[in-house]
């Protein structure tokens, strides 16, 4: 993943792939049909590759592939920032996935045998320090002896419960080997003697104990009913502005939208491209009439907050309020377009390609040839359920979509991670050190189940 693109081809198939990671009987390792694809990943920029995993929206399925190739590899040869991040990460996660999915993990590392120091420290710092290690031991008991004689070594752990068994927690040896992962060393005991058979399972700690699992964030709330005036402010006040004629109270109106719904909002310093459809076919009709023109203007209006630079190439007639009319030529503005050398090109169209049909997807077709930079295809929606069969133009892009002034802050992320290096690169890496540094910051859900 040496590229701007390729990284973010990576970040979209760990968002978008949820094949589980499975471990069989009787097989030398895990089953996962994208292994090489995470192996290159990995050996070829390890953080960037370890921090995608957490990025919003990554299936957990993927980030326990991740959790394994951290886990796995030697960090030999890595500098002491690169071994740093790599441990943060695997924290997060370990803390953020399932107590199953974890388990299997740990086989897995089992299974072929990887024993490294980060390895080791990693699984035993898990499961001593789960705050349900009783449920765990009761429910999981031979899984959690195989993981633990991985991590301490068969010998070491057999040793440690005989030493448990006859001198108790107190013995040095138990103390060196073992307990001094533990960060309640007499619970610790209990359950590891329980684990080989000298005792019963100690009673699971009390609900107050445990840490409370964090709120989940409130998703933001989505008409039921969709119109063309409840997608979001600045759409909507650029619909009135259309139907009844533009006033300076509306113009202040939009300013004020923008400005809110860009701050917070991901920045981009490098130059962005865009195409702006405004053909005749973003008019609609009915009930929909200027409905999807309007959130391309605001996501036009916003995006300019959002980046350093942008260069916009109209398809149709631009200005303050530009008003849907004429073919939809969206091959020669991308033409256009990338004669601005920018990072990136992001196309914003309805997806109804009515002048040479066909020409945008020749057009894109012929971009690698000619190493051109990255382009994006932004659909312009009426709801999150529409039909995009017919309106994709140019199926060889990457896609992204909005239909809601909600959605532009994922689609701004992914966007600028798709732009060309060293921008694409340089804005992806920060933005994934900010989320970790959050997902941090949140404690220890641990995901109980």
């Amino acid at each position: 993943m040496t590229t701007a693109l390729s990284t973010t081809s990576f970040l979209q198939h760990v968002r978008g792939d949820d094949a589980p990671f499975v471990l069989r009987r009787r097989t030398a390792g895990p089953d996962w049909a994208d292994q090489s694809l995470h192996a290159a990943a990995y050996a070829r920029a390890p953080e960037r590759y370890a921090l995608c995993a957490l990025a919003d929206r990554a299936r957990p399925a993927q980030q326990a592939r991740v959790l394994f190739q951290v886990l796995g590899a030697s960090r030999a040869g890595l500098p002491g920032e690169a071994r740093a991040t790599l441990g943060r990460v695997g924290r997060v996660l370990l803390r953020r996935l399932e107590p199953e999915q974890v388990l299997t993990v740990f086989l897995a590392l089992r299974r072929v045998r990887a024993n490294h120091k980060h390895t080791r420290r990693a699984i035993l710092g898990y499961l001593l320090g789960h705050p349900r290690l009783e449920e765990m031991a009761s429910r999981r008991r031979p899984a959690l002896v195989d993981c633990l004689e991985h991590a301490l070594g068969r010998d070491v752990a057999r040793g440690c419960a005989r030493f448990l068994r006859e001198k108790g927690a107190g013995d040095p040896y138990v103390r060196r080997h073992l307990l001094r992962f533990a960060p309640d060393p007499g619970r610790v005991a209990g359950v590891f003697a329980f684990l080989y058979g000298d005792g019963p399972c100690p009673a699971p700690r009390g609900p107050e104990a445990v840490p409370a699992p964090l709120p989940a964030a409130p998703a933001a709330e989505r008409p039921k009913t969709i119109t063309a005036t409840n997608r979001g402010d600045i759409a909507a006040t650029l619909v009135h502005m259309y139907r009844g004629g533009s006033n300076a109270d509306l113009k202040a109106a939009v300013g004020r939208y923008v400005e809110e719904a860009a701050r917070g909002l991901p920045y981009f310093d490098g130059t962005v491209a865009l195409v702006l459809d405004v053909s005749a076919s973003t008019m609609g009709y009915g009930e929909r009439q200027f409905a999807c023109v309007s959130q391309s203007q605001a996501f036009r209006l916003v995006l300019e907050r959002c980046c350093a630079r942008l260069n916009v190439h109209v398809v149709g007639q631009d200005g303050d309020l530009p008003r849907p009319e004429g073919d939809t030529d969206l091959a020669t503005a991308l033409l256009d377009a990338l004669e601005g050398d920018p990072d990136v090109v992001a196309v914003v169209s309805d997806g109804y390609e009515n002048v040479g049909g066909g020409d945008l997807a020749r057009v894109v077709a012929s971009l690698p040839a000619a190493g051109v930079k990255p382009v994006v295809f932004c659909h312009s929606k009426f709801t999150d359920k529409d039909d995009l069969a017919l309106r994709r133009p140019a199926p060889q892009l990457p896609e992204l979509a909005f239909w809601h002034q909600d959605d532009f802050a994922d689609v701004l992320w992914s966007l600028f991670a798709w732009a060309r290096p060293p921008h694409g690169e340089a804005f992806l890496e920060r933005q994934l050190r900010r989320r970790l540094e959050a997902l941090e910051q949140e404690g220890h859900p641990w995901n109980l189940s």
